[in-house]
Protein backbone atom coordinates (compact mmCIF):
# COMPACT_ATOMS: atom_id res chain seq x y z
CA UNK A 1 0.00 0.00 0.00
CA UNK A 2 0.82 2.98 -0.91
CA UNK A 3 1.68 6.32 1.99
CA UNK A 4 0.53 10.14 1.20
CA UNK A 5 3.76 11.90 2.25
CA UNK A 6 5.03 15.66 1.24
CA UNK A 7 8.73 16.61 -0.22
CA UNK A 8 9.87 17.60 3.62
CA UNK A 9 10.29 14.36 4.94
CA UNK A 10 12.32 13.21 1.77
CA UNK A 11 15.84 14.14 3.31
CA UNK A 12 15.73 10.71 5.69
CA UNK A 13 14.33 9.20 2.60
CA UNK A 14 17.16 9.76 0.30
CA UNK A 15 19.89 9.76 2.97
CA UNK A 16 19.02 6.16 4.04
CA UNK A 17 18.44 4.82 0.38
CA UNK A 18 21.24 6.32 -1.31
CA UNK A 19 20.94 6.69 -5.22
CA UNK A 20 23.63 5.78 -7.54
CA UNK A 21 23.93 8.64 -10.13
CA UNK A 22 25.52 8.30 -13.88
CA UNK A 23 28.44 10.30 -14.53
CA UNK A 24 27.92 13.52 -16.13
CA UNK A 25 29.98 13.69 -18.58
CA UNK A 26 30.63 15.23 -22.10
CA UNK A 27 31.14 11.88 -23.65
CA UNK A 28 29.10 8.74 -23.82
CA UNK A 29 29.62 6.93 -21.20
CA UNK A 30 29.83 2.33 -21.16
CA UNK A 31 26.58 1.19 -20.12
CA UNK A 32 24.34 4.12 -20.20
CA UNK A 33 24.24 3.89 -23.92
CA UNK A 34 23.85 6.36 -26.78
CA UNK A 35 20.92 8.00 -28.42
CA UNK A 36 21.14 10.27 -31.14
CA UNK A 37 18.34 13.03 -31.38
CA UNK A 38 16.89 10.51 -34.47
CA UNK A 39 17.10 7.92 -32.08
CA UNK A 40 14.61 9.31 -29.04
CA UNK A 41 12.15 10.15 -31.60
CA UNK A 42 12.19 6.95 -33.11
CA UNK A 43 11.78 4.66 -30.28
CA UNK A 44 9.78 6.70 -28.24
CA UNK A 45 7.61 8.01 -31.26
CA UNK A 46 7.49 11.55 -31.13
CA UNK A 47 8.11 14.39 -33.41
CA UNK A 48 11.76 14.30 -34.36
CA UNK A 49 11.67 18.86 -33.91
CA UNK A 50 9.77 18.45 -30.43
CA UNK A 51 12.33 15.96 -28.99
CA UNK A 52 15.30 18.95 -31.09
CA UNK A 53 13.38 21.47 -29.18
CA UNK A 54 13.07 19.92 -25.90
CA UNK A 55 16.93 19.13 -25.63
CA UNK A 56 17.96 22.42 -27.15
CA UNK A 57 15.21 24.35 -25.19
CA UNK A 58 15.26 21.80 -21.34
CA UNK A 59 18.00 19.46 -20.96
CA UNK A 60 20.54 21.83 -22.26
CA UNK A 61 18.55 24.61 -20.80
CA UNK A 62 16.59 24.90 -17.97
CA UNK A 63 17.48 22.06 -16.80
CA UNK A 64 21.36 22.17 -17.39
CA UNK A 65 23.52 23.94 -14.23
CA UNK A 66 25.87 22.11 -13.54
CA UNK A 67 25.27 18.70 -15.20
CA UNK A 68 25.70 17.64 -18.75
CA UNK A 69 22.29 15.98 -20.47
CA UNK A 70 24.17 16.02 -24.01
CA UNK A 71 26.99 14.97 -25.54
CA UNK A 72 28.56 15.22 -29.21
CA UNK A 73 28.64 17.90 -31.98
CA UNK A 74 25.97 20.41 -33.03
CA UNK A 75 23.77 18.90 -34.99
CA UNK A 76 24.92 15.50 -34.32
CA UNK A 77 23.67 15.64 -30.11
CA UNK A 78 23.37 12.65 -28.19
CA UNK A 79 22.19 11.64 -24.55
CA UNK A 80 21.64 8.35 -22.36
CA UNK A 81 19.35 6.13 -21.52
CA UNK A 82 18.53 8.19 -18.32
CA UNK A 83 17.56 11.24 -20.46
CA UNK A 84 15.42 9.47 -23.20
CA UNK A 85 13.48 8.10 -20.42
CA UNK A 86 13.15 11.71 -19.00
CA UNK A 87 11.78 12.64 -22.46
CA UNK A 88 9.33 9.78 -22.19
CA UNK A 89 8.10 10.99 -18.97
CA UNK A 90 8.08 14.59 -19.69
CA UNK A 91 5.86 13.75 -22.90
CA UNK A 92 3.12 12.03 -20.63
CA UNK A 93 3.08 14.21 -18.33
CA UNK A 94 2.31 17.42 -20.90
CA UNK A 95 0.02 14.83 -22.71
CA UNK A 96 -1.77 14.50 -19.22
CA UNK A 97 -2.25 18.39 -18.84
CA UNK A 98 0.47 19.46 -17.10
CA UNK A 99 2.22 22.62 -18.45
CA UNK A 100 5.95 22.52 -19.41
CA UNK A 101 6.58 25.66 -16.80
CA UNK A 102 4.84 23.83 -14.54
CA UNK A 103 7.36 20.63 -15.42
CA UNK A 104 10.41 23.00 -14.90
CA UNK A 105 9.36 23.55 -11.56
CA UNK A 106 8.63 19.81 -10.59
CA UNK A 107 11.89 18.48 -12.66
CA UNK A 108 13.80 21.22 -9.97
CA UNK A 109 11.89 20.43 -6.90
CA UNK A 110 12.58 16.35 -7.16
CA UNK A 111 16.00 17.06 -8.40
CA UNK A 112 17.03 19.00 -5.56
CA UNK A 113 15.02 16.27 -3.02
CA UNK A 114 16.10 13.39 -4.40
CA UNK A 115 19.80 14.24 -5.54
CA UNK A 116 20.04 13.42 -9.20
CA UNK A 117 19.91 14.77 -12.26
CA UNK A 118 17.60 12.53 -13.38
CA UNK A 119 14.32 12.62 -11.10
CA UNK A 120 12.01 11.68 -14.10
CA UNK A 121 14.11 8.41 -14.66
CA UNK A 122 14.22 7.65 -10.64
CA UNK A 123 10.20 7.75 -9.80
CA UNK A 124 8.74 4.53 -10.02
CA UNK A 125 5.62 6.29 -10.89
CA UNK A 126 4.17 9.13 -11.67
CA UNK A 127 0.44 9.52 -11.17
CA UNK A 128 -1.90 13.05 -11.97
CA UNK A 129 -4.01 14.55 -9.70
CA UNK A 130 -6.64 16.40 -11.34
CA UNK A 131 -8.04 19.77 -9.66
CA UNK A 132 -10.90 21.67 -12.32
CA UNK A 133 -8.39 22.95 -15.08
CA UNK A 134 -4.88 22.27 -12.93
CA UNK A 135 -3.27 18.88 -13.12
CA UNK A 136 -0.80 18.25 -10.05
CA UNK A 137 1.83 15.94 -10.39
CA UNK A 138 2.69 13.15 -7.90
CA UNK A 139 5.61 10.75 -7.62
CA UNK A 140 6.55 7.07 -6.67
CA UNK A 141 9.25 6.82 -4.56
CA UNK A 142 9.96 4.23 -1.09
CA UNK A 143 6.89 2.92 -1.43
CA UNK A 144 5.49 6.58 -0.72
CA UNK A 145 3.19 8.64 -3.04
CA UNK A 146 4.29 12.07 -2.97
CA UNK A 147 3.67 15.44 -3.87
CA UNK A 148 6.16 16.99 -6.31
CA UNK A 149 5.54 20.66 -5.72
CA UNK A 150 7.83 21.45 -3.18
CA UNK A 151 4.84 22.93 -0.39
CA UNK A 152 5.36 20.35 2.01
CA UNK A 153 1.29 19.81 2.11
CA UNK A 154 -0.13 16.34 2.56
CA UNK A 155 -3.24 15.48 0.89
CA UNK A 156 -5.06 12.58 -1.09
CA UNK A 157 -5.38 12.47 -4.75
CA UNK A 158 -9.10 12.65 -6.21
CA UNK A 159 -7.77 11.04 -9.62
CA UNK A 160 -4.53 9.47 -10.11
CA UNK A 161 -3.91 7.81 -13.38
CA UNK A 162 -0.14 5.82 -13.50
CA UNK A 163 1.62 5.63 -17.18
CA UNK A 164 4.61 4.39 -16.46
CA UNK A 165 3.64 0.93 -16.73
CA UNK A 166 6.36 0.15 -20.08
CA UNK A 167 9.60 0.97 -17.77
CA UNK A 168 11.16 -0.96 -15.37
CA UNK A 169 13.25 0.02 -12.53
CA UNK A 170 16.20 -1.50 -10.64
CA UNK A 171 16.45 -1.95 -6.59
CA UNK A 172 17.82 1.50 -6.19
CA UNK A 173 14.70 3.10 -7.95
CA UNK A 174 16.47 4.05 -11.29
CA UNK A 175 15.05 3.29 -14.82
CA UNK A 176 16.61 0.05 -16.45
CA UNK A 177 15.05 -0.88 -18.99
CA UNK A 178 11.81 0.64 -21.40
CA UNK A 179 9.33 -1.65 -23.68
CA UNK A 180 8.44 0.16 -26.71
CA UNK A 181 5.71 -2.34 -27.79
CA UNK A 182 2.76 -1.65 -24.92
CA UNK A 183 1.50 -5.10 -23.61
CA UNK A 184 5.03 -6.47 -24.44
CA UNK A 185 8.19 -7.49 -23.07
CA UNK A 186 9.96 -8.92 -26.05
CA UNK A 187 11.57 -5.70 -27.57
CA UNK A 188 13.73 -3.84 -24.93
CA UNK A 189 15.46 -0.67 -24.91
CA UNK A 190 18.58 -1.57 -22.90
CA UNK A 191 21.59 0.76 -22.34
CA UNK A 192 23.69 -2.19 -21.51
CA UNK A 193 22.92 -4.09 -24.87
CA UNK A 194 24.02 -2.78 -28.00
CA UNK A 195 24.44 0.92 -26.21
CA UNK A 196 20.65 1.07 -25.98
CA UNK A 197 19.23 -0.14 -29.48
CA UNK A 198 16.57 -1.97 -29.49
CA UNK A 199 16.89 -5.75 -29.09
CA UNK A 200 14.63 -9.03 -28.23
CA UNK A 201 14.23 -9.64 -24.39
CA UNK A 202 17.50 -11.47 -23.34
CA UNK A 203 19.24 -11.54 -26.59
CA UNK A 204 21.38 -8.80 -28.35
CA UNK A 205 19.49 -9.33 -31.88
CA UNK A 206 18.37 -5.69 -32.91
CA UNK A 207 15.09 -5.79 -33.96
CA UNK A 208 16.71 -3.54 -37.15
CA UNK A 209 18.13 -6.74 -37.98
CA UNK A 210 15.02 -8.31 -37.99
CA UNK A 211 12.87 -5.93 -40.07
CA UNK A 212 15.99 -5.34 -42.65
CA UNK A 213 14.95 -9.10 -43.64
CA UNK A 214 11.84 -8.51 -43.56
CA UNK A 215 11.81 -5.74 -46.06
CA UNK A 216 13.58 -8.11 -47.94
CA UNK A 217 11.05 -10.07 -48.64
CA UNK A 218 12.04 -13.07 -46.20
CA UNK A 219 9.04 -14.86 -44.35
CA UNK A 220 8.54 -14.92 -40.74
CA UNK A 221 8.81 -18.47 -40.50
CA UNK A 222 12.32 -18.61 -41.80
CA UNK A 223 13.58 -15.17 -39.85
CA UNK A 224 12.68 -16.74 -36.48
CA UNK A 225 14.37 -19.96 -37.47
CA UNK A 226 17.69 -17.97 -38.45
CA UNK A 227 17.43 -15.89 -35.15
CA UNK A 228 16.25 -18.71 -33.06
CA UNK A 229 13.04 -16.98 -31.95
CA UNK A 230 9.83 -17.12 -31.44
CA UNK A 231 7.37 -16.33 -33.88
CA UNK A 232 5.88 -13.54 -31.47
CA UNK A 233 9.12 -11.68 -30.75
CA UNK A 234 9.52 -11.43 -34.47
CA UNK A 235 6.29 -10.35 -35.04
CA UNK A 236 6.75 -7.63 -31.92
CA UNK A 237 9.92 -6.71 -33.42
CA UNK A 238 8.48 -5.16 -36.79
CA UNK A 239 5.28 -4.24 -34.85
CA UNK A 240 7.68 -1.94 -33.60
CA UNK A 241 9.65 -0.75 -36.60
CA UNK A 242 6.19 -0.68 -38.49
CA UNK A 243 5.02 2.02 -36.23
CA UNK A 244 8.14 3.95 -36.24
CA UNK A 245 7.98 4.64 -39.80
CA UNK A 246 4.32 5.26 -39.87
Amino acid sequence: MLNFVSLSTLNSFAASNPVTIPTNSTAPTIGEGIFLIKDVARILRLDYGNVRRWILGFWDGHFKETFNYSFGEQGRKAVNFYTLIEFYTFYKLREKGVSAQELRKVHKHMSNELNTPYPFAIAAGFFIEKRGQKAQVWYKYLESLIRADGKGQISLPVIIEPFLEQIEFDENNLAMRYFPVAGSKNVVVDPKHQLGQPTILGTNIKTQAIFNLYKGGEPLANIAKQFDLRLDEVQDALAFHQKAVA
